[in-house]
């Protein structure tokens, strides 16, 4: 009995902390206000985490493990059903951001809240998060570079690379600003518009990879 209500313990600290970090980001967001919003003392969160920095490790950790894992196998899968070829740049990149949008709009892993979190965390940098970061997002966003790149052959890796961080970067803005589109666009664009979300996002990033590497006069013409 005690470990079950132990472990509920846990995850109502976990449930607390992810929603103020989403909120506030981790600096803004006091052990206090966990406690409070958990229904806990401070000697909870010290008992089940430590200190404020390893509760937002396992934050991020509880649910981003399982979505990066839902990530892969689906890679893998296509993967091996293209055989010789990459499988088609669009399904590559649904296979990377839809597991993100379904985390959206599933409480049980995470909802809104995670997936803001997982903005800031990009965003907002933290010194602990540093390895994290590098395993847990980078890792697996070259494993994706990897695939994208058999279909973008004829870019410089300079160019490919610049590329792959425009898209990084607006696939991160739009985890960030999906609850608030509307009022972002004067109404002309729907909160949490999932589908059309993703489906924009795939043609953009399409567009971004397959548009022709710029010539050095092109260049030279934009300064």
């Amino acid at each position: 009995m005690a470990d079950c209500k132990d472990a509920a313990t846990h995850e109502r600290i976990l449930d607390a902390a992810e929603r103020l970090f989403a909120d506030h980001g981790f600096n803004a967001t006091s052990l206090r206000q966990i406690t409070a919003k958990a229904g806990v003392n401070v000697a909870a969160v010290n008992y089940h985490f430590g200190d404020k920095e390893s509760l937002y490790v396992e934050v991020i950790l509880r649910r981003i493990r399982p979505l990066n894992a839902a990530r892969l196998a689906r890679l893998d899968a296509a993967v091996t059903a293209a055989g010789d070829v990459p499988p088609p740049l669009p399904e590559v990149l649904a296979i990377l951001m839809g597991p993100v949008f379904e985390a959206h709009q599933d409480p049980a892993r995470g909802g809104p809240s995670f997936v803001r979190l997982i903005s800031r965390t990009l965003t907002e940098p933290l010194p602990f998060m540093r390895d994290l970061v590098a395993t847990e997002f980078h890792a697996v966003i070259a494993r994706f570079a990897q695939i994208v790149r058999r279909h973008v052959g004829q870019l410089s890796p300079e160019d490919f690379l610049w590329r792959l961080s425009f898209i990084v970067g607006a696939m991160q803005h739009t985890l960030g600003t999906l609850h608030q589109m509307s009022v972002l666009t004067r109404g002309i664009c729907r909160d949490n518009d999932y589908d059309g979300a993703l489906a924009r996002f795939i043609a953009s990033a399409v567009a971004v990879l397959r548009q022709p590497a710029p010539t050095a006069n092109a260049a030279a013409g934009v300064r």
